[in-house]
């Protein structure tokens, strides 16, 4: 078995509703940031057929004039999409003096999925300039439209 390269690639895209009201902080050189927290929720059948559910609650950091927009228009409950690449954070736990490190989502792209009540337009038109969300219907398939 030869030298096998794996290019490194550290991206992530994820979906699912903020835990908690985004509150917007700045650094001392007056950098905005944001703490966001999502749960992410998958469903499945057992092999009895029992319906579970699984969440995993994803943690991140919005920057700049993102953080600022993020937490002045989202809220507990939104749907969004977060894209980013994970990073590893250490500190030192000030009760016991123990390292502690977590992994995280440093966050270059937050998409909301619904619209905002107080807009005609989706909110995801004012971050970044990601696409809109559709809202025409996907149209159906025919025989004749399968390349094979």
């Amino acid at each position: 078995m030869g030298d096998v390269r794996v290019p490194d690639l550290n991206h992530v895209i994820i979906a699912g509703r903020l835990t908690r009201d985004p509150e917007v902080r700045y650094l001392q050189d007056g950098r905005p940031f944001c703490r966001i927290s999502i749960a992410n929720t998958r469903y499945f059948r057992t092999r009895e057929g029992e319906r579970k559910e699984s969440t995993t609650f994803v943690e991140g950091t919005v920057w700049d004039k993102q953080a600022e927009y993020v937490g002045s228009r989202l809220r507990r409950g939104r749907p969004v999409i977060l894209e980013g690449s994970l990073r590893t954070s250490e500190w030192e736990d000030r009760s016991s003096g123990q390292r502690r490190t977590r992994l995280e989502l440093n966050i270059s792209r937050v998409i909301p999925l619904d619209w905002d009540e107080r807009t005609e337009s989706p909110e995801s038109e004012v971050v970044e300039e990601p696409a809109a969300p559709s809202r025409a219907p996907i149209p159906e398939e025919t025989e004749d439209d399968v390349p094979f």
